[in-house]
């Protein structure tokens, strides 16, 4: 196999994996090759930098990234063919950039070498509920950050929905403002609630 389309494929597989799986991984299982010819100083060198730039560089990017693909999906599911139509200019620019702030501060600061254990937890807020989706920790299943959103109607106002999140830091005691964006007087929608045809 060319060495080109070896190292194109460790690439690969480190970003598809969010680094779980190194190159150093999968090279170290490799057996030594007699045929090949001795490596000289520079050309490891030169294979060092770009296998510590996909790691150090691309992962928390790519891991950064993933998540708020996922997060942009599944809060507009949660939201709805009702709500979210309504509320979509508001929410691309004041709830999303906020969200993604928010992620992209856990990645960076997370502890070091271990954000790419980071995954949308598997269990979706459904119905009236708050919960929109939570960051959890794959290797403990604990929860480290929690996206909700809460339909609030202060008197004589009307309804607006409060997108906010919890961290583990504090025992998830503080809400935490993402944004506030408002509905009208009309009462909402159910939160994924689809559209009549």
């Amino acid at each position: 196999m060319p060495n080109w389309l070896k190292k194109s494929l460790v690439v690969l597989i480190s970003i598809l994996t969010f680094g779980m799986v190194t190159p150093q991984d999968l090279l170290a299982d490799q057996p030594k090759n007699d045929s090949q010819s001795p490596k000289t100083f520079s050309s490891m060198e030169s294979e060092t930098v770009i296998t510590e730039s996909v790691i150090t560089v691309s992962s928390k990017e790519e891991t950064i990234e993933a998540l708020m693909d996922e997060a942009r999906n599944i809060t507009s599911e949660k939201l709805g063919e009702r709500v979210m139509p309504r509320i979509e200019r508001e929410f691309q620019g004041m709830v999303l950039p906020e969200m993604e702030r928010v992620i992209s501060d856990l990645v960076h600061d997370y502890k070091f070498s271990d954000y790419h254990h980071l995954s949308i937890s598997p269990a979706v807020g459904k119905g009236d509920g708050e919960r929109i989706f939570h960051i959890m920790d794959g290797r403990t299943k604990e929860d480290v950050l929690c996206f909700h959103v809460r339909r609030d109607q202060p008197p004589l106002e009307g309804f607006t929905f409060n997108f906010h999140y919890h961290t583990l830091e504090d025992q998830y005691e503080s809400h935490n403002m993402l944004s506030s964006i408002y509905w009208g007087k009309d009462t909402p929608p159910k939160f994924g609630s689809k559209m009549l045809h």
